[in-house]
């Protein structure tokens, strides 16, 4: 298996802030980024950088920041979802973080270790787990 590339944005269901003093999705994102670069298992493994995301069909407002990150390989994407669910252990009020990859998006919701094989299943990099590059 080759890189792989997955995005991270935000749930809607926390009412806007999460307890940080800057509050709404932005914020979120750029909180999370800077967590995901400064992640000592990702370096070398990950290339994250932050993008707007274009608002979906039927919501108002501008757009919001999301997270695109390229991984290495399978591992890799173990160690992003241990980082997001690292940074959502850390928040106020932990918001929901949408890991979406080749279509196919997964919410998570808590930082469990079943959480964390979940979204690996459901995201395809179950099988890849031999991968090593």
């Amino acid at each position: 298996m080759g890189r792989m590339q997955v995005r991270l944005a935000f749930g809607d269901g926390d009412g806007g802030g999460d307890g940080d003093v800057d509050g709404g999705g932005g914020d979120r994102a750029s909180s999370l980024y800077r967590w995901l670069i400064a992640d000592g298992e990702l370096r070398g493994r990950a290339e994250v950088s932050l993008a707007a995301a274009v608002p979906g069909r039927g919501h108002m407002g501008g757009a919001q920041d999301v997270i695109e990150v390229v991984l290495a390989n399978t591992i890799a994407l173990g160690n992003l979802l241990v980082a997001v669910a690292t940074w959502r252990g850390s928040r106020p009020r932990a918001p929901q973080v949408r890991v979406e990859r080749d279509g196919v998006t997964v919410t998570v919701e808590d930082g469990s270790a079943e959480t964390v094989e979940r979204v690996l299943r459901a995201l395809g990099a179950g099988d890849d787990h031999r991968d090593t590059e």
